[in-house]
């Protein structure tokens, strides 16, 4: 009940005890600061320049807390993306050619740029995905660490030396860059999934085209901005979003794009893996999954219960990794159930920017409907708990989305 409780927390608030009700004095203080930082942008990024969609159609940002609107950013598809693309492979030819040395470079810079705005980072990932300050503060550093990583690696891409079949051979791999790379990411972690697929494409000598999600593409733009700040040259990173299906049916078609990073669905996931191969790109994907935290009757009970609250409510249970069903053994049920509950009724639930807050909100109405609706089918089975033994022992297998 208590996963219920949250979920619905955008319709009912009533139903929390532990409900704080956001600041609209403070989520307007931290917006106007944030609009008139160096850092805000609300346009697209091709080839260096910030660009509007070309019919001038925009798409709007919401505050999944408040449901204000945070900004208006262009709402761009095909066109806009094969530009793009265009964009980033001619930046290809000279980027991939400079030293492993260079480019680490401006990826130190990127990321020492990254940590300096910490702070209006963390604020920009909470007013558009919600999370609670304290958790998109840890994001940035999160995000950070995979450019300050890559910057290192760039310097450590090594080829092999093989033995030869010949005595007046010698055979070696030198490793190059793929191309221009296409990413795909989610709303759930709005930095962390770009540096992650970013940084290894331009350490390696790759160019990108990246789609952030539309629910939060504020958090992507602000960290092309400070690429662009960094030194990595125009056309290098390139940001566009919109309409999602133009967008990825462009990156699939074009045959400069030879690489395709997703993070998100197992549907979307397939048609990008099977329109991949028209053009034979690469292609790695980050997809669903279906994790059971299972908790046996040996174990510690104060270390399980924080376990699965930490397993399943990180980013009020909107992660990759999430756990979405809970199995307990019966020998500790009751006793797990009980503790169990209680830690989750003291769990803080509201706007992000409260101090004290655990539970941001969900990112937008279809996730409470799709949660409720979990709600309302677990309840339709909540008889089950009376049955015969077999029925009890099967209703122990929880589900908590």
């Amino acid at each position: 009940m208590g996963v219920a409780r949250f979920a619905l927390c955008k319709i009912s608030s009533s139903l929390l005890p532990r409900m704080h009700r956001p600041s609209a004095l403070r989520q307007m203080s931290v917006a106007a600061d944030l609009k008139n930082s160096t850092i805000f942008r609300s346009q697209g990024l091709i080839g260096g320049r910030w660009v509007a969609a070309h019919d001038g159609k925009t798409l709007q940002v919401n505050n999944p807390s408040t449901g204000e609107i945070i900004a208006d950013v262009p709402f761009m598809g095909r066109r806009e993306t094969n530009d793009a693309i265009s964009s980033a492979y001619e930046a290809l030819n000279s980027w991939s050619k400079l030293t492993a040395t260079e480019r680490s470079k401006c990826l130190r810079k990127w990321y020492d740029l990254i940590m300096s705005h910490k702070e209006e980072l963390g604020q920009l990932i909470t007013l558009e995905q919600g999370k609670p300050l304290k958790e998109a503060l840890g994001e940035v550093s999160y995000g950070a660490s995979f450019i300050e990583f890559f910057a290192e690696e760039a310097k450590r891409v090594y080829g092999d030396i093989i033995p030869a079949t010949l005595a007046d051979r010698r055979l070696f791999v030198l490793k190059q860059p793929v191309g221009v790379v296409g990413a795909i990411t989610p709303w759930n972690f709005p930095l962390a999934m770009i540096t992650r697929k970013v940084g290894p494409a331009l350490a390696c000598g790759c160019t990108a085209v990246v789609k952030p999600s539309e629910l939060t593409p504020l958090t992507a733009l602000a960290a092309a901005e400070l690429a662009l700040q960094a030194g990595i040259p125009p056309g290098v990173l390139n940001v566009v979003m919109g309409n999602a299906p133009d967008i990825g049916d462009a990156l699939l078609a074009s045959p400069q794009v030879r690489k395709i990073t997703f993070t998100g669905s197992t549907a979307v996931g397939k048609k990008l893996m099977a329109g991949a191969a028209g053009t034979v790109k690469r292609i790695s994907l980050e997809l669903g999954g279906n994790a059971p935290c299972i908790v046996f009757d040996d174990a510690d009970l104060d270390v399980a219960v924080k376990g699965v609250l930490a397993a399943k409510f990180r980013n009020s249970g909107q992660t990759c990794v999430c756990a979405n069903r809970v199995i307990v053994h019966e020998g500790i049920y009751e006793k797990f159930a009980e503790a169990f509950s209680k830690a989750v009724q003291n769990l803080q639930v509201g706007d992000g920017f409260t101090e004290g807050v655990v539970q941001g909100p969900l990112i937008n109405e279809a996730a409470v409907q799709k949660v409720e609706s979990f709600l309302q089918d677990a309840l339709s089975k909540s008889h089950v708990h009376f049955g015969h033994e077999s029925e009890r022992s099967t209703s122990r297998s929880t589900r908590a989305s």
